[in-house]
């Protein structure tokens, strides 16, 4: 068969439903109206209409035909929808009053006509007036045509409030309105058609305010038919709502762009470089990078510098090469904003040794062109943050310029290989040329302190020439002459440093301690009226009367007694020091820790260990009185073996003070079960140094040789910690920190962070039971001597290498 004489095909776009009778048909057409198929569902209405002509199927086609209509104006087939409904009139003229609001709607969307809707609701019924406001609400796209329509008198309150509606439309749209002008919308109802106007002039007033919040909520109540709604996603846009406008055509790009200044484009842009950099795209991420530079360097002076920092720190994250980069940020010679951003975000990553290069880079260009001077205070600060970039642990800087040592390092940036920057020291003695400030001379003095003592000495005598009101200079030539046994010059610079300041605490502590190796050196060298005259000196100072100091200055006269031969004296001075003291064991070792130190053979006069007949409450006050005379004056402690292992077992029943001090003691020298035993008896009784009792149980925990101790400590710690942090005690604090990061991590992985977070009452509460409950000492290792430097793996991120040099690459070429 021709397809000429090929019979058209069935005018039915589907299947007749199964079953007879209008409901099934009903179901089948309300299916097909829900799947937004109008035609097949005016078809199959229309069958069943030609089947039975009754006055329930005449409803149900013209329901269909309505659907119709809609669904013509909707895709803005006016005329259409228009022709279609006179065409339903005129079949159906019982229908006339369901069908005429659509006739008017599509009369009024054709061609702007409102006389239909305006004329109908002058003698329309209540249900009647409703649909055609609702009809005139989703047609009307201009407030001003109903304002100015002469069918409505001047008084009618529907063209009083389209005036208001208009004349504010018009205001809010070319600025902020003044306070109280909205009220002029009051009276305009949810039904009126000029309700989805006054939502959308709430909503640009909001957006002028900045109350995003507003917006939203006003943009929500629009009817989606109305006129008004096809601003609601442009506005959602402009408030910061996450979800993107669905194609938007050119007219709403323009728009966003304009009333925006930018920020919808960029905020588009942006959306497209973090998808970029999440998928570790460096190409798409460079060409999104290359839109959001165009358009923020249209924005203000002060949003380009945090720009690109930030984009610079999270392409450096990405492990992207920064050449490219660069090249699109840097506007010429004069852009050294630019090369600061970078070294800043070089910071953010933890690449200090490619940021202190990126820092020179800029100095050195800003100076180029005049932006920042050779000499003074800007160059100077910026010369001492670079030095201090550069980690004070030499291994990690050995590690970092992969040599053995540092003679091996100062030969590569003699060499060039690696850039004189990396040096401490001449980045510091710049400083010093730029502006020799007491901060630099601090700096020098620090960094000279463990390399060259004698260099040290030099500039902190540079130092004090130069601030001869600064004490720190004093202070620290003091020191280290005392060091260096130089006891009487010690004094000198003392003497100078109380001029400054006399009852300064350092001055007064640095003097005590300088009199007191002095006079123990004249005993060691048998010099006793040299040594009387310093213990003179000595005990009449403030220092020397604090806790038992009283006590080792009298056993320095019994030693000084002892080497003049003064058996008579030394015999009496030691029964004055026993009944001073009131406890034996302290008495024998504090005797015991001035033999040792000035090299006396005590002659008997220390005895056997008097603890094994003494009661074990007193043993403890002894050894922990000692403990915390003797370590903090950095004096030997010889204890008795017997004596440490008798108070281990059971130290129960002491004060927590002393507790806390066997705890030290323990820790200080490397005997951690007598540190573990003293917190567990401490941890027994609630009381203010519970927190640095779980401190030392963690610190003792930790060097135990299986992974269950290890577990305990990290709860003992992190308990230690929270409570040091509720009571403000931030050196306990402090202290639980460090621990938990040496033993959450191995030495190569420091870059991570331990757990910060803190426990709850509950969990604390925990620790301290199951501690308590710990009754069997575990077995511990002693730690090791620090022995000859081991070469660390290599702990860096693998980029940072490649992202120091390339940057130096872009340096020497482009700048």
């Amino acid at each position: 068969m021709s397809k000429r004489r090929r019979p058209p095909p069935s005018a039915s776009r589907t299947d007749a439903p199964d079953g007879s009778g209008v409901a099934a048909v009903r179901a089948h057409v309300d299916d097909l109206l829900a799947r937004g198929k109008t035609r097949d569902a005016v078809e199959a209405a229309r069958q069943l209409y030609k089947a039975a002509r009754t006055a329930e199927t005449e409803a149900l086609l013209v329901d269909a035909y309505g659907a119709r209509i809609r669904a013509l104006m909707a895709t803005g087939l006016t005329r259409e929808a228009r022709e279609l409904a006179s065409l339903v009139v005129e079949r159906h003229p019982g229908t006339r009053a369901r069908i005429l609001p659509l006739l008017h709607e599509t009369a009024a969307r054709a061609g702007g006509d409102l006389g239909p809707l305006l004329a109908g609701l002058a003698s329309a019924d209540p249900a009647t007036r409703r649909d055609l406001e609702r009809t005139l609400g989703r047609v009307l796209t201009d407030c001003r045509a109903l304002a100015e329509d002469p069918r409505l008198s001047d008084g009618d309150p529907l063209r009083q409030a389209a005036r208001a509606a208009s004349e504010l439309f018009q205001a809010v749209t070319s600025g902020p309105l003044p306070d109280g002008a909205l009220a002029r919308l009051d009276g305009v109802s949810r039904h009126s058609p000029l309700a989805p106007w006054k939502l959308l002039i709430r909503a640009i007033d909001a957006y002028y305010r900045r109350d995003d919040a507003a917006v939203l909520a006003n943009l929500s109540a629009i009817p989606p038919d109305a006129a008004p709604a096809r601003l609601a996603p442009l506005l959602r846009c402009l408030a910061g709502e996450a979800k993107p406008i669905d194609r938007p055509s050119l007219g709403d790009r323009v728009l966003l762009d304009k009333v925006s200044g930018g920020r919808a484009r960029f905020r588009t842009e942006l959306a497209g470089l973090i998808d970029a950099i999440r998928g570790r795209d460096q190409r798409q991420a460079l060409v999104a990078a290359r839109n959001l530079i165009e358009t923020a360097r249209s924005a203000s002076d002060t949003f380009m510098p945090t720009f690109a920092s930030t984009l610079l720190t999270h392409w450096l994250h990405a492990n992207f090469d920064p050449r490219p980069l660069m090249t699109l940020l840097v506007r010429g010679r004069s852009d050294v904003g630019t090369l600061r951003q970078l070294a800043l975000a070089l910071e953010r990553v933890g690449a200090w040794e490619a940021a202190v290069p990126a820092w020179d880079g800029y100095l050195a260009t800003a100076q180029q062109i005049a932006a920042m001077p050779h000499t003074g205070r800007e160059p100077s600060r910026l010369l001492l943050h670079m030095a201090e970039l550069i980690p004070t642990d030499i291994d990690e800087l050995l590690d970092v310029a992969d040599v053995e040592d540092e003679e091996e390092l100062q030969e590569l940036i003699r060499d060039g290989a690696l850039p004189d920057c990396l040096d401490r020291g001449r980045l510091l003695e710049r400083a010093r040329t730029a502006d020799p400030d007491a901060r630099v001379f601090r700096a020098l003095v620090a960094h000279w302190e463990t390399r060259d003592p004698r260099r040290a000495e030099r500039e902190a005598d540079a130092w004090r020439a130069r601030h001869p009101r600064d004490l720190e200079p004093l202070l620290f030539l003091a020191r280290a002459a005392e060091r260096r046994g130089a006891h009487r010059k010690a004094l000198d610079w003392l003497d100078a440093a109380e001029v400054l300041d006399r009852v300064h605490p350092d001055v007064r502590r640095s003097r005590f301690r300088v009199l007191l190796s002095s006079g123990e050196r004249h005993l060691r060298d048998r010099q006793v009226s040299a040594a009387l005259r310093d213990i003179d000196r000595l005990a009449v100072g403030p220092e020397a009367a604090a806790g038992d100091r009283p006590a080792y200055v009298a056993a320095l006269r019994w030693a000084a007694a002892r080497c003049a031969g003064e058996t008579a004296s030394a015999a009496e001075r030691r029964r004055d020091l026993g009944e001073r003291l009131g406890n034996p064991v302290l008495l024998n070792l504090v005797l015991a820790s001035v033999a040792a130190t000035i090299g006396l053979d005590t002659g008997g006069d220390v005895g056997v260990d008097p603890s094994t007949a003494m009661p074990k409450v007193a043993a403890v006050e002894g050894l922990a009185r000692a403990a915390d005379l003797l370590l903090a004056l950095d004096r030997p402690l010889h204890a008795p073996p017997d004596l440490v292992r008798r108070i281990e077992l059971n130290p129960r029943g002491a004060a927590p003070a002393h507790l806390y001090s066997l705890c030290t003691l323990g820790l200080r020298t490397n005997r951690q079960s007598l540190a573990y035993a003293a917190s567990g008896a401490g941890l027994e009784a609630d009381t203010e140094l519970t927190h640095r009792f779980l401190l030392a149980r963690g610190r003792a925990l930790a060097t135990g040789r299986h992974e269950q101790e290890r577990e305990r400590a990290l709860r003992c710690l992190r308990a230690a910690r929270t409570l040091a942090t509720r009571l403000r005690d931030t050196e306990t604090s402090r202290e639980a920190s460090l621990a938990l990061r040496e033993l959450e991590l191995p030495p190569w992985s420091m870059d991570e962070a331990p757990e910060e977070d803190d426990l709850p009452p509950a969990a604390i509460r925990r620790v301290i039971e199951d501690e308590r409950n710990a009754t069997a000492a575990p077995s511990f290792t002693a730690l090791p001597p620090r022995g000859r430097r081991r070469r660390r793996p290599d702990r860096r991120r693998p980029s940072l290498p490649s992202e120091a040099q390339p940057f130096l690459d872009f340096k020497e070429r482009e700048l």
